[in-house]
């Protein structure tokens, strides 16, 4: 497995240097051990925002083919790391529940966990990840589209996705554990246009739901920037995502309804 260096920068805070590689067996030990300091300093109300993986699970994505794990590092101090999962037809609906945009499996990079060590957050290391897999999946996969999925009050990880160009287009229930998400995605390849003419909608972070989101999506608004000062999410309109696939992969057919009435605003 290479260990050439995929980015390397100084870090904002203390211009201490960085590098960006893919993780090995070695590093495994100290990836868990990070993964556990991270999970230690959620609140309880953010437990949900990061999937907990035991050694093995790490393993298991190292291991396999159609994934990908990178680590940031100070030294020889792993700081943070994040994943991508490479789909195929036959494993997207377990992996991109629900998804609607008309994307082929085989085409999607899904952008899993980005998480950084707590005392070296601020420094954009979340997002730089972030960029360092979309390239390499674009140009080592030939993957022409990246997909995420973040907890709908996950604000950190959606910024992050947004500074990268991509877009809130579609809020759902996650049917795993009926927690509600949104679904972030980008073209790579090519950008989406923007309609100048509609003015961009703004939508305070506390007012995020699915609800005032999917009514947004439903009239052909995406997220596709943020407003820190303001604590808003900014809406444009454009026609360059194609929401053209059905809801699936639900439980159960009450599931489904509770979901559809959300999003035709029906819902809490």
């Amino acid at each position: 497995m290479s260990t050439a260096v995929i980015a390397r920068g100084l870090l904002r805070k203390n211009q201490q240097e960085f590098i960006i590689r893919r993780l090995q067996n070695r590093d495994i030990p100290e990836l868990y051990g990070l993964h556990k300091l991270i999970l230690s300093n959620l609140h309880p109300d953010q437990q949900q925002f990061i999937h907990h993986k035991s050694r093995t699970d790490f393993q298991n994505m190292l291991d396999n083919p159609n994934q990908l794990l990178i680590g940031a590092f100070v030294g020889d101090k792993l700081i943070g790391y994040s994943s991508a999962n490479f789909i195929n037809q036959r494993n997207m609906d377990n992996v991109l529940p629900g998804f609607n945009l008309n994307y082929n499996p085989e085409e999607i990079v899904v952008l899993e966990q980005a998480s950084v060590n707590p005392a070296y957050r601020g420094n954009n290391l979340a997002s730089i990840m972030n960029a360092a897999r979309q390239k390499i999946a674009f140009q080592e996969y030939g993957r022409r589209y990246a997909v995420t999925m973040v907890d709908l009050h996950n604000y950190y990880s959606y910024r992050n996705a947004l500074r990268n160009g991509m877009c809130i287009t579609q809020a759902a229930i996650d049917p795993e554990d009926n927690g509600h998400i949104v679904y972030l995605s980008k073209d790579i390849a090519n950008p989406p246009r923007f309609n100048a003419q509609n003015m961009p909608l703004a939508v305070a972070y506390n007012e995020m739901n699915i609800a005032t989101v999917s009514v947004l999506l439903k009239n052909n608004y995406v997220a596709h920037s943020f407003d820190d000062e303001r604590g808003e999410v900014i809406f444009s309109y454009t026609d360059s995502f194609d929401n053209s696939r059905k809801i699936r992969h639900y439980k159960n057919e009450n599931q489904m309804m509770e979901t559809c009435a959300l999003m035709n605003g029906e819902g809490r």
